[in-house]
Order: C-alpha cells, then sequence, then structure tokens
C-alpha cells in the first residue's frame, strides 16, 4: 500500500531504534485526529511528511508542512504538530544525539555542534532519500549507512550554527531560568506554583511567566510537562511497572501519564516501552 492510502486507515505509530546510530530512534506514523502538546526533544528532530498535510509550531513560527516537506527542530525548541488537512497526515522522523551529531560535524570540519534555522525545507531529492533511509528497517549495515548519509547531506546544506539556545544566553532571566530548572528537577513528584518558584528567585509571579517565555518559548506549565514526560521515558527503559514511574513523576495517575505521554510523544508508554 502506498503512504497516501497507509495515511488513510487508522491512526497508527511505530518507533524502532537503531543501535548502531547510537540507538537512534526513528518513528514512523500517520495521525488524523492526533494533535502534538508543545514539547521539546534533547535530541534534533529531522522528519519528512509523506501523504497529507501537518501543521506545527516550531519555536515562535508556525508553518505548513505538506508532503515532501523536510521538518527540522533543534534541542530544547518547542514544537507541536497536529493535522493541516481533513485526512491529516503521514510521516517518518528521527532523533539523532549530540554523539551523532558530532560524529558528523567532525566528518565535515565544523567547529562545533550544527544548528538549524529553516524549520521547513523543500528539497525532493533529499527527502527521498531520507524516507529511502527511513525504510531499510531490518536491514542494518544499509540502514545505518544510508542514514549516515542523508543526515550528513542535512547538516552540509542547512547546518549554519546561528541557532542559539535562549536559556543558555547571559543575564539575569537566564540566571533565573536555571534555577526554576533546578528547583523542578530537583522533585518531579513536588507540586509546584508561580508562587514557590517567584519566591526562590525572588521576583514576581508575572516575572516568573515571562521568564519561562523568553528563555522556553513554553509557559512554566508546558515545561514542568515536559520535564516530567522526559524523566518517566528515562525510567521506562529500566523496569520500574508504569504507576510507580507516574508517582515518581509527578502524575496523579498511570492513566494520567499515558494521556500526557501520547500527547508528547506520539505513542503510548507500553509502545515506546517495547521499542526501548
Amino acid at each position: 500500500m502506498s503512504d497516501a492510502g497507509e495515511q488513510r486507515e487508522r491512526e497508527a505509530a511505530k518507533l524502532t531504534r537503531h543501535e548502531g546510530l547510537g540507538g537512534l530512534e526513528m518513528l514512523a506514523a500517520r495521525y488524523r485526529d492526533h494533535a502534538y502538546a508543545l514539547h521539546t526533544h534533547p535530541t534534533w528532530v529531522f522528519g519528512v511528511v509523506v501523504a497529507g498535510v501537518e501543521k506545527l509550531r516550531i519555536g515562535s513560527r508556525s508553518h505548513f508542512a505538506p508532503a515532501g516537506s523536510i521538518i527540522i527542530v533543534n534541542p530544547e525548541e518547542p514544537h507541536d504538530g497536529e493535522k493541516g488537512a481533513p485526512a491529516g497526515w503521514a510521516y517518518r522522523t528521527c532523533y539523532p544525539d549530540a554523539a551523532l551529531m558530532a560524529e558528523i560535524a567532525e566528518d565535515l570540519e565544523l567547529p562545533g555542534l550544527p544548528m538549524f534555522s529553516g524549520g521547513i525545507v523543500e528539497v525532493p531529492e533529499l527527502a527521498r532519500a531520507f524516507v529511502r533511509a527511513h525504510r531499510l528497517a531490518g536491514q542494518a549495515l544499509e540502514q545505518e549507512a544510508a542514514m549516515l548519509a542523508v543526515l550528513r547531506d542535512l547538516v552540509r546544506r542547512f547546518g549554519d550554527g546561528r541557532h542559539r539556545d535562549r536559556a543558555s544566553d547571559g543575564g539575569e532571566t537566564a540566571r533565573r531560568f536555571r534555577l526554576y530548572g533546578e528547583l523542578i528537577a530537583a522533585d518531579l513528584s513536588a507540586g509546584f506554583d508561580l508562587a514557590h518558584l517567584a519566591a526562590a528567585a525572588g521576583v514576581t509571579r508575572f516575572q516568573v511567566i515571562r521568564d519561562f517565555h523568553r528563555a522556553a518559548g513554553m509557559t512554566p506549565g508546558q515545561y514542568l510537562r515536559d520535564r516530567r514526560v522526559r524523566a518517566a521515558s528515562a525510567l521506562m527503559k529500566t523496569g520500574m511497572p508504569l504507576a510507580e514511574i507516574a508517582a515518581a513523576t509527578g502524575f496523579a495517575d498511570q492513566s494520567h501519564l499515558t494521556r500526557v505521554f501520547k500527547a508528547i510523544k506520539g505513542l503510548s508508554p507500553g509502545a515506546w516501552r517495547a521499542a526501548a
């Protein structure tokens, strides 16, 4: 069945990992009604829409990505996604980490890790190469070589190094934001409110809201949810039961964890854990 035909079927998502690429996560999904909540990744995101249209926000910009579009998201850059047409969209994505991107940067003799400013790019032959490499699941050596080649080409053509993590900039906003992050990371199961964060930083609740917007492009609640899901993802690689993971990371119960996890990851905790 063609990608367009597959996309018209029920929603589905499958995550695989390639150990030869440092455990590179690769997602193949089709969505009709699913909508991603605003979130971030510690990795890069590269994807190609193979059918339909995705509507998404990357940073402060909104985009429509039709079939054939290449999606590029930098680490820690907030983004979401939903259908941009009634039938939804299907796409294939991967999430290379810093070690893999550093290897590519070294081969290209770049001075540092590559960053991107495009968000959505249209290069049909590169999009086709990405999809071909992605489809080689089960052919480990062939997929390793093909994916390395296409990622290298993406970096060579579009990596420009101009992106900067807003939270790494100097100044009082960055200092306070680091404090908020440390407080949240110290106990994800705790209940947080704006007054607690404001008192710790010696500012008003309104300033806390502004700090999160400027440093992370998210509300405090969105940031907290994002970090809880990241922590839950890490614990899912262990044998800890999902109910215990939910309690440890601040979710009301396993059902709450499942709802929020799927809104950010695009698949259930069980499906994600099976791939892990």
